[in-house]
């Protein structure tokens, strides 16, 4: 067997496993926009061959982090499949080793991170050299409880702008290390997104303006109601605001009876005590990150507290 980058074409063979390992299909459309199109232009992809038979399959998505407002070349670990009939032949350590270590030399890659699933984490952790991050609860508000207010300041947008950007960098929370939110990055990740429908809500205030993602889906708990997830929060720690904005998220999906509201909040974000005033609780699915160090100099992306995250740097939501 043998171990080869990507090259154009390949991802014909590579939606076919896919679908092989996971029994649904990938859309091409979205294979482009995640790998072809991401805003870095840089493609990290590595597959193992048997003769012509496309067996693994391990990319990884380029991703800059900030860290301490220094933005360095990171990747979001992605698709890892391997076909069914070679099973346990090392085939995902085998691949994510070489991948590392060519995207290191060649591109300076400083650490891959992610959220692996409760099926991969045990092997990212004994054959990657992974290290656990944390376990993010999903915290949570019943929409019963929603406290009732006006929201007029709230309205809907349709792209990112500089403003957008600013406001964020203006108002940025006390963690050293987060995901480099650029105009670009923001239209592409939401704006862009050909298999997911995102709703952006925005909010002026004295010059500022702040931001918010969510999505609606049918929920886990009732599925002839749903649940909305706020991807990304980019809003102060000001609770009257909060409120009016969760009202402003229920009153939009009035339609599709809301029954709870969702979101990931460090413990440490000033966000976090606002939110549990309104009625926000841990509960699940809760979720596993993790990193891999490939340049010492950055051994600071193993501690959990210095992390800011949301739910829309997992390429799940």
């Amino acid at each position: 067997m043998d171990i080869k980058d990507y090259i154009p074409g390949d991802e014909v063979k590579v939606l076919e496993l896919f679908e092989l390992s996971f029994k649904k299909k990938l859309s091409l459309d979205y294979w482009n926009w995640r790998f072809v199109n991401n805003p870095e232009n840089k493609l990290m992809i590595k597959l193992m061959w048997d003769n012509e038979k496309l067996v693994g399959h391990y990319a990884v998505s380029p991703v800059q982090l900030l860290v301490e407002e220094k933005a360095i070349l990171t990747a979001l670990s992605m698709t890892t499949m391997t076909h069914p009939d070679y099973a346990g032949k090392g085939i995902f350590t085998d691949l994510a080793g070489a991948l590392y270590f060519q995207e290191q030399e060649k591109n300076g890659l400083k650490a891959v991170w992610g959220f692996p699933n409760a099926n991969s984490h045990y092997g990212f952790m004994k054959n990657l050299k992974w290290k656990n991050l944390e376990q993010i609860p999903t915290f949570t508000l019943e929409c019963s409880k929603l406290k009732s207010l006006s929201f007029s300041e709230i309205r809907i947008a349709n792209q990112f702008t500089e403003q957008h950007v600013n406001t964020q960098k203006k108002n940025a929370t006390p963690f050293s290390v987060q995901v480099k939110k650029s105009v670009e990055y923001l239209n592409w990740r939401y704006i862009q997104n050909p298999i997911n429908e995102y709703d952006v809500f925005e909010a002026s205030v004295d010059g500022d303006l702040f931001y918010a993602v969510t999505k609606v889906f049918p929920s886990f708990v009732d599925k002839n109601k749903f649940e909305v997830d706020l991807l990304e929060l980019a809003f102060p720690a000001n609770y009257e605001l909060l409120l009016q904005l969760l009202n402003a998220i229920k009153a939009f999906y009035k339609s599709k009876d809301v029954v709870r509201m969702n979101v990931w909040m460090p413990l440490n974000d000033s966000k976090h005590i606002q939110l549990e005033k309104i009625g926000f609780n841990n509960s699940l699915p809760i979720t596993y990150s993790g990193i891999r160090i490939l340049d010492s100099t950055f051994s600071q992306l193993e501690k959990n507290h210095n992390w800011n995250y949301s739910m829309g740097d997992s390429d799940v939501y």
